[in-house]
């Protein structure tokens, strides 16, 4: 491969990951506009990897293409919350049921210390902190499920829940009741009681779920 290539696919990578951070954290919010020239500008690209991040990111659904206006960050309307955490709730539980017999004993242990030291940055609000922890569990049981085909289509929502985790955790008490539903699954993986830890991540996903329609 031409360096040449190497430099486009790399910039093109580049572009897509910054507009996306920018849309699940809510540094651009729903409704606003993408303005092409303004990001290359920003990012110091030309527009032709703004313009492919967007097409991607719109097969995704967080972008939206209006005829003879342009590309807006999509809204999240009641009918997508539906969509997508149904799908999630499919998916991430037939992953934990594959993956309970071959969950490690060390992953578990370091993701329950990561848990329990998790208060101060709810205390603080150090969000990234947060985010990071419950993606690396629910990440786990994905990959150590090892189907490729799953964890593909959960790579597609993922920037869709993302988007949501944010939004849920702006309601008052959430990162605490959060912090217990995945102390709770953890609990049932390390007791490897494959009803138990489905039982209780359905719960976490539908609360999420629940929380979203309420802020909405």
């Amino acid at each position: 491969m031409k360096l040449s290539i190497i430099s486009k696919i790399s910039q093109r990578e580049k572009t897509y990951k910054a507009i996306k951070q920018a849309i699940i954290s809510y540094e651009v919010k729903p409704g606003e506009p993408l303005a092409e020239e303004q990001i290359a500008n920003k990012l110091g690209v030309s527009c032709t990897p703004v313009r492919e991040a967007i097409k991607e990111l719109r097969k995704e659904g967080l972008v939206k293409i209006i005829h003879r206006k342009g590309a807006f960050v999509a809204e999240i309307s009641s009918k997508d919350v539906e969509e997508i955490f149904l799908l999630r709730e499919i998916l991430e539980c037939a992953a934990v049921k594959i993956a309970i017999p071959r969950l490690k004993e060390e992953d578990l242990i370091e993701m329950e210390s990561l848990f329990n030291s998790i208060s101060k940055d709810i205390e603080m609000k150090n969000y990234k902190n947060i985010f990071d922890t419950d993606i690396k569990l629910h990440s786990l049981i994905v990959d150590t499920a090892g189907n490729r085909r799953l964890s593909k289509f959960l790579n597609i929502l993922n920037g869709q829940v993302h988007r949501m985790r944010v939004l849920s955790a702006t309601a008052p008490g959430r990162l605490n009741k959060s912090l217990q539903e995945h102390k709770d699954i953890l609990e049932a993986l390390k007791k490897r009681d494959i009803d138990l830890a489905e039982q209780r991540l359905k719960q976490h996903i539908r609360n999420i779920k629940n929380n979203i329609l309420e802020m909405l």
